[in-house]
């Protein structure tokens, strides 16, 4: 399934939140958890960073909640999820195709709002074809920040109560990070975040911050406490 699309749920809690009891998530054939949580709870309208080192486990928490992993054990609860992963998922075909692949009713307007909200649409608009312009198979004609931008389009595109986002600006210049990151907050009034990132910028838009280190969460710090400041100044500047 793409990356981008919506995901099918393990199981939905009663009250629209992000609930996890004694899971553990084991590689497989590995004896060691590469996640193991005994309990997490992420209320409707959270905004929440999960940040670590890499290999701590941020992407499977994002995996797992959005139902491409399977834990060998515990329960897993979430709402309707579009997941934006490290690696966005883009095919051989037009860049209209791939944005409506996430929406496909939406106009050419709708996709235009998407795109500058992602901070493509001067990019594509550039473009010879525009939005009819044809991409090789996995996004080839496109550098590596377009192609996060163009994944994030595509979420944006989604009414999905909750938005998993991995890295979501990664491999973008500071200022273009900041705008783009602008207009997300905008655009998220209401949802559930949860933000896999090494970014101070990323995590600046989170309440809450998980710090999970070899698969276990070591620290749940909320937003207006020393320790969340000192988190948060402790991560990867612009």
């Amino acid at each position: 399934p793409s990356g981008d699309a919506p995901q099918a749920r393990p199981g939905a809690a009663a009250d629209g939140g992000i609930h996890l009891e004694g899971v553990v998530v084991r590689r497989d054939g590995g004896a060691r958890p590469v996640l193991q949580l005994p309990a997490l709870h992420i209320q409707p309208g959270e905004r929440v960073a999960v940040i670590g080192p890499s290999g701590a486990g941020k992407s499977t928490l994002l995996a797992l909640v959005a139902g491409e992993r399977a834990p060998v054990a515990g329960q897993v609860q979430a709402p309707r999820a579009t997941w934006m992963t490290q690696r966005p998922e883009l095919f051989r075909d037009s860049l209209r195709d791939n944005l409506t692949l996430a929406a496909p009713h939406a106009t050419d307007a709708q996709l235009s709002a998407a795109l500058a909200d992602a901070g493509l649409q001067a990019d594509v608009a550039r473009l010879r074809e525009g939005l009819d312009t044809p991409l090789g198979e996995g996004g080839l004609g496109l550098s590596g920040g377009q192609m996060r931008r163009l994944s994030l389009a595509r979420l944006l595109l989604q009414d999905a109560p909750l938005w998993l986002l991995d890295e979501p600006t990664e491999a973008l210049d500071a200022a273009t990070a900041r705008e783009v990151l602008r207009r997300l907050d905008a655009r998220a009034q209401g949802r559930t975040l949860l933000i896999a990132t090494h970014l101070r910028r990323e995590a600046r838009l989170a309440d809450r911050l998980l710090c999970i280190e070899a698969g276990a969460l070591r620290a749940d710090l909320r937003r207006g406490t020393p320790a969340f400041d000192t988190a948060l100044a402790a991560l990867r500047d612009d």
